[in-house]
């Protein structure tokens, strides 16, 4: 335990309570309120047991302790007014101020504002996770309303792997945070796109994980793409080049030039994450791109769970499959919408790229089961968002509204 573990948690819970409750009231409608409460619930238990597991079952082998450390380090400067961590890359965790060694400027926050807490830091961080799912929930209310709502905030919030893998210091509570502010940009007020939001989304993405801010910017230019094949315009044309460019000035930033050193730059991080007791191999080869969503969208295999972590990764993505079959004409309707509906061709893309390019990467189980997370809302969103219920509760207010001209046409033609 660190030297302020139980009054950093303590001063912890206040200050996340309080955020958390002040963003939710703003983005949350008031019937669905009370999983607000139930969310800082649930946060506070997850780093809890987190903790538990980390440190328990792994002797404080994980990488948020790690990053609390660094953050640990940066904090010592920041006390003394030095800011030298921004600009010496002598003090950097790595060749780079982004990715790894970003992390360690908000953890280093965090830990001023607690003291030093590896479970009060962890919580206060964990707030941009939560806060990033409120603004999903809110992008999915905008672009499909408050039929399926409920159903979507609620999975949202209460679906193991989103709270567990996220109740740390990470890389992927930040992302989640970054992608989530990213959509409220796509999908702004009545159903209209905030370029300005969207680039400060992909920056927050930039500044930990350059490649997947390039994964968003292929997306959002694959779903205009789409757009342009209904209606050509000269707004999706420019969007879909820029986000392109982008795309690639991203990639450039990890050391990927050209297309053909993607593969260059997988092999590399294959490298770096084959490491531990839940590493697998991947094909060469043209069957290399087979394997990879394989690996993303259903790895586990139930031969392969071994630990009580392994477990849970194997229910938590199978329960997701279970939900998309047993939702599977709502699954059929989101497909055949990918050329009307811009936000559902986004999240089919970015399920596509993501799983292709992380699993070429990842060659680690523990690392895919926590880095997949950011895929979970968009499954979701392709699950609920023409559902049945949905479907139903349109047709009949279709056909109400018909019903009602044809009564104001009648007393028309009486008058």
């Amino acid at each position: 335990m660190a030297s302020f573990e139980i009054p950093g948690l303590i001063i912890a819970i206040i200050l996340f309570s309080i955020i958390v409750y002040f963003v939710g009231q703003r983005n949350i409608p008031a019937p669905f309120q009370n999983m607000i409460a139930n969310s800082i619930f649930i946060r506070i238990f997850g780093v809890l047991a987190y903790a538990g597991v980390v440190f328990t079952i792994y002797g404080g082998a994980g990488d948020p302790v790690v990053y609390f450390r660094w953050g640990r380090t940066f904090a010592e400067y920041f006390r003394q007014f030095d800011l030298s961590p921004f600009f010496d890359s002598s003090t950097w965790r790595g060749p780079a101020f982004t990715g790894t060694n970003f992390v360690g400027y908000p953890a280093a926050l965090m830990i001023l504002l607690v003291g030093e807490s590896y479970r009060g830091t962890w919580l206060l961080y964990s707030s941009l996770c939560l806060i990033g799912l409120f603004y999903f929930a809110k992008v999915f209310y905008r672009a499909y309303g408050g039929v399926e709502y409920k159903t979507y905030l609620f999975i949202l919030l209460l679906y193991p792997s989103l709270w567990f893998w996220t109740a740390n210091v990470s890389k992927d509570t930040w992302m989640i945070f970054g992608v989530a502010v990213f959509l409220t940009g796509m999908v702004n007020q009545n159903r209209k796109q905030s370029v300005y939001v969207m680039i400060f989304g992909l920056f927050w993405c930039y500044l930990v994980r350059p490649q997947l801010a390039a994964i968003l910017a292929f997306a959002l230019a694959g779903s205009y793409f789409l757009g342009t094949l209904k209606k050509l315009t000269f707004k999706n044309v420019f969007i879909m080049v820029i986000a392109v460019a982008g795309a690639f000035y991203f990639l450039s930033v990890v050391g990927v030039e050209d297309v053909t050193e993607v593969t260059d730059f997988a092999q590399e991080t294959q490298r770096k994450s084959s490491y531990g007791g839940s590493e697998i191999s991947i094909s060469s080869g043209p069957l290399k791109f087979i394997q990879a969503p394989v690996n993303i969208l259903l790895r586990p295999f139930p031969w392969e769970v071994g630990g009580f972590l392994q477990i849970i990764s194997f229910f938590d993505i199978y329960f997701i499959w279970y939900l998309a079959f047993k939702n599977w004409k709502s699954v059929k309707r989101a497909f055949s919408m990918i050329r009307k509906d811009r936000l559902i061709a986004f999240c089919f893309i970015f399920i596509a790229l993501f799983a292709v390019g992380a699993g070429l990467a990842l060659v680690n189980l523990g690392l895919i089961a926590r880095q997949r997370i950011i895929l979970y809302p968009f499954m979701f969103m392709i699950i609920y968002a023409y559902s049945d219920k949905r479907v139903a509760f349109l047709s009949k207010k279709r056909k109400e509204e018909q019903e009602k001209r044809y009564r104001e046409i009648e007393e028309l033609q009486k008058a």
